[in-house]
């Protein structure tokens, strides 16, 4: 996109993390938000955490909820009088051995982190092709490029929203609405205190631990990123050395997530 000054901007999962910090990025830009949480609270502080002068509204969206999913283009767009940019980004995880999975935790982790994207994209993409120029910004993970043991169902839905999100790009390559899926490795969010599976407790720990502010980057640094593959039209980010070295191992060692699997069965047993 050219101009983000005076564009509006839906970012889904605002509350925290990275939807937070990029709807702060985008804000610095000029975007006019559509700040969407299933929690408003968290969604109201985000608001204030934008830069003065920053126009923004609330949505509370919970994206399983295909129904109020499909009502928000309009309220944005009676709000703001258009949308220039989707950020699909409200999303979970698991973790835990596949055998060990409920159906329901299944269904839990689809419905949010593929069925949130996929109906978001349907819902606001009518409003997307009618303005001078669009972006979709769909949240993958570096696990999407390279499926890891221990986070098979977090894996089933992030490679979805990488193939989904390639196939619809293509598609919309002769139009003015481009599409950037973004493949991010650890990151500092609440994430893991809201994990399902059998390992949860232990991913949990892991994300409060003293290490993990070395081992993960902030979500600011992914929101910066995120808000240059917008204006210069990039289709795929990968962020963080952890996220392009998965990258590498998929390209020169396809198929062979095996070796990791030994180790982690090892860490886990």
């Amino acid at each position: 996109m050219q101009q983000l000054d005076g564009r509006v901007a839906v970012v889904t999962g605002a509350g925290s993390g990275i939807g937070r910090a990029t709807s702060v990025e985008l804000a610095r830009h000029g975007c006019r938000l559509a700040l969407v949480d299933r929690d408003p609270d968290a969604a109201q502080q985000t608001a204030a955490l934008l830069p003065a002068g920053a126009h923004a509204s609330v949505h509370q969206v919970d994206v399983r909820d295909a129904d109020r999913l499909a009502e928000l283009p309009d309220e944005v767009v009676d709000l703001h009088g258009g949308v220039h940019v989707l950020m699909n980004n409200a999303g979970v995880t698991s973790a835990g051995r596949f055998e060990d999975e409920s159906v329901d935790d299944l269904q839990w982790i689809m419905d949010i982190n593929v069925w949130g994207v996929v109906l978001g994209c349907r819902a606001f993409l009518p409003h997307l092709l009618r303005a001078d120029e669009a972006h979709i910004v769909n949240m993958s993970s570096m696990v999407g490029l390279l499926g890891l043991p221990h986070n098979v169902s977090y894996s089933l839905t992030k490679g979805a929203v990488r193939s989904f999100s390639e196939a619809l790009r293509a598609e919309l390559v002769t139009t003015r609405v481009g599409l950037t899926v973004v493949h991010p490795g650890a990151v500092r969010t609440n994430i893991t205190e809201g994990a399902r599976g059998s390992e949860a407790d232990r991913l949990a720990q892991m994300g409060r631990s003293r290490l993990a502010p070395l081992a993960m980057r902030p979500p600011e640094t992914v929101a910066r990123k995120v808000v240059r593959a917008v204006q210069s039209g990039r289709p795929r980010l990968v962020v963080g050395p952890d996220a392009h070295l998965v990258s590498l191992w998929s390209r020169l060692a396809p198929g062979r997530s095996g070796l990791v699997g030994r180790l982690t069965n090892r860490l886990t047993d």
